[in-house]
């Protein structure tokens, strides 16, 4: 197995590039109305959330083949997750931490500035929206990665029935929201529960399946997969209900994806250079996009002229400086960082805690 499939890297950078553009349109729909550039369809980027979530199920299965029941697979695959998602997400949290003690109505004003410090540094599931925001969708992640770690206990084969098991938890789970048993009213049962986890058991079951349809087989099921995606985008208001999500989004996506692998393995599938490394620096351009995003509606609504141009002119700058920010974080601080984790030994817990456990240990009377 290669170590970066094309097809999921130039998926990643379509995602990322849906999430960016999503947030600037319903930024310049709030501060350029009433002459915007961009349509307001384009909100409906944020289904890039529901292909990243599909993209790591199906990974997670790829890259864990042939390691089940290993020994120490259980520590290393949470190792491996840990320093993908935290090092450079508390890089970014580290600043808007710097921007909220300077001006704390400019950091997640829509929840008048409410922060819980812990849970957002650590990703714990909470009620309102970590201090760098997009961190909603990597509280998730987490999640994902530390159940999908239980799996790596069993044999391989008996995968397909441990996501289908988890399947039944989440839904049972979310269909007992509405009866209001207090065994969910807390926000790690709701977290559980969610029908976005079901996105993530959708794309590592798609991995599940053999990939021998053929590159003609592969081109359908992405063509299907997107006639099913715009038909529930132009049909479904998927936020009027997360369940529908999974259904208008999760299932479209996942057919898209598992397709386009196919369609990689079947040879004679080209991507673009630069939608591949807009795919490599996706986690840095997610992280950082918000913050340029932010900084550039303020600084251009209070000297906006109203006119369908001057909305361009700050759609280019949001877009371009995005990209070029997540471009130097990815080369000059999400890399480095990987690259100074992945040095560090992945000693067991066991191992790390020995010396701690013999100092605690009761010593024998001389």
């Amino acid at each position: 197995m290669a170590a970066k499939l094309t097809s999921i890297q130039a998926l990643r950078g379509i995602a990322v590039v849906l999430v960016l553009f999503s947030h600037i349109t319903a930024l310049e729909w709030r501060h350029g109305w009433p002459e915007t550039f961009l349509p307001q369809l384009l909100t409906q980027g944020t289904g890039g959330v529901d292909l990243f979530f599909v993209i790591s199920g199906f990974v997670m299965v790829l890259v864990s083949a042939g390691r089940f029941q290993q020994s120490g697979t259980f520590w290393q695959f949470l190792y491996r997750r840990a320093i993908r998602i935290y090092p450079i997400y508390w890089f970014f949290s580290a600043v808007v931490l710097g921007i909220y003690l300077l001006r704390p109505t400019w950091v997640n004003s829509s929840q008048e500035g409410a922060v819980d410090f812990l849970a957002s540094f650590l990703l714990l599931p909470q009620e309102i929206h970590p201090l760098l925001g997009q961190g909603w969708t990597l509280e998730h992640e987490v999640y994902f990665y530390l159940v999908f770690a239980f799996a790596l206990l069993l044999p391989e084969r008996w995968l397909p029935r441990f996501l289908l098991g988890w399947a039944l938890v989440v839904a049972v789970g979310w269909n007992l929201v509405p009866l209001g048993f207090r065994i969910l009213d807390n926000n790690w049962a709701l977290h559980i529960a969610n029908p976005l986890t079901m996105e993530f058991i959708l794309g590592a079951l798609a991995a599940c399946f053999p990939l021998r349809v053929g590159r003609e087989g592969g081109k359908i099921c992405v063509l299907a997969g997107l006639l099913l995606l715009l038909g529930g985008i132009a049909t479904i208001n998927y936020s009027s209900e997360p369940g529908l999500r999974l259904i208008t989004r999760g299932l479209p996506v996942a057919l898209i994806v598992w397709g386009a692998v196919a369609w990689e393995r079947a040879g004679n599938f080209r991507v673009p250079g630069w939608l591949l490394a807009v795919g490599d620096a996706s986690y840095s351009i997610y992280l950082c996009h918000m913050l340029v995003l932010s900084a550039v509606a303020r600084l251009w609504s209070p000297i906006r002229q109203v006119g369908l141009w001057d909305n361009a002119l700050a759609v280019f700058l949001m877009a371009v400086l995005s990209l070029a920010l997540g471009f130097a974080s990815y080369h000059w601080v999400e890399l480095p960082l990987l690259r100074w984790c992945q040095k560090r030994p992945e000693v067991p817990l066991r191992t790390r805690l020995a010396p701690l456990l013999q100092r605690l240990r009761p010593r024998a009377s001389v």
